[in-house]
């Protein structure tokens, strides 16, 4: 909105940048609000996640009715959703040469108090577009009629599980309609922590083993 314009109505926070590496060494920057300076809502900003035992009794319908279970992960999914706080930032040097001009923060970015809600409820509306409907025991595990069987997808923040005859169709609806940037993409192998393999029975099993190594080490 201009150098050295203050906003009216708008309250001035931080931001600094995190920076990380994955665990297969891709590195990643990220751009954090200073949420710290805000008030804290009058309205309750939670947001809910699937349960672990909502998660098993989704992967247990999907081998109880033959359908595949992919895993998927929304990247920057809070980037997805626009916040309804009014705060800006000045820019710093990273910025170029809007270096000292105020932004008005418009995407729901980490950092900010009601981020979470915001991505939740942008993810809820492109689920119910897609006819999917939450289900009555936990509102995180969602369901799709298809006559002979239902679909799933059990959401858990930004990490989907899905459990379908057709995956793929659902990965693409997501991609190609709704412009989510999905990243790995496929049958269950690694999700929220657990390993998912098959034993000699061909029993699909699930086990932190990864996550009690790293541990260990």
């Amino acid at each position: 909105v201009g150098k050295g314009v203050h906003p009216r109505g708008y309250k001035k926070i931080s931001a600094h940048l995190v920076y990380d590496i994955k665990p297969d060494l891709r590195r990643k920057a990220r751009l954090v609000a200073g949420g710290h300076l805000t008030e804290t809502p009058v309205n309750s900003i939670y947001s809910s996640v699937v349960s672990l035992t909502g998660l098993k009794i989704t992967i247990f319908l999907a081998e109880l009715n033959q359908m595949e279970i992919w895993a998927t992960d929304v990247g920057n999914a809070y980037l997805e959703a626009l916040t309804e706080e009014k705060v800006y930032i000045v820019a710093g040097p990273e910025f170029g040469d809007r270096h000292g001009h105020s932004l008005i923060v418009v995407k729901a970015i980490y950092g900010l108090k009601s981020s979470g809600l915001r991505w939740w409820e942008r993810c809820s509306v492109i689920l119910k577009d897609m006819n999917f409907f939450p289900s009555k025991a936990e509102d995180d595990i969602w369901m799709r009629d298809c006559q002979t069987h239902y679909e799933y997808i059990a959401r858990y923040v930004d990490d989907l599980a899905i459990a379908s005859h057709n995956p793929q169709a659902i990965i693409d609806d997501l991609e190609k309609k709704y412009q989510l940037k999905l990243k790995g993409s496929g049958p269950i192998k690694y999700h929220l922590g657990s390993d998912f393999y098959r034993d000699k029975d061909n029993t699909l099993c699930m086990s932190p083993l990864k996550y009690i190594d790293r541990m260990m080490e």
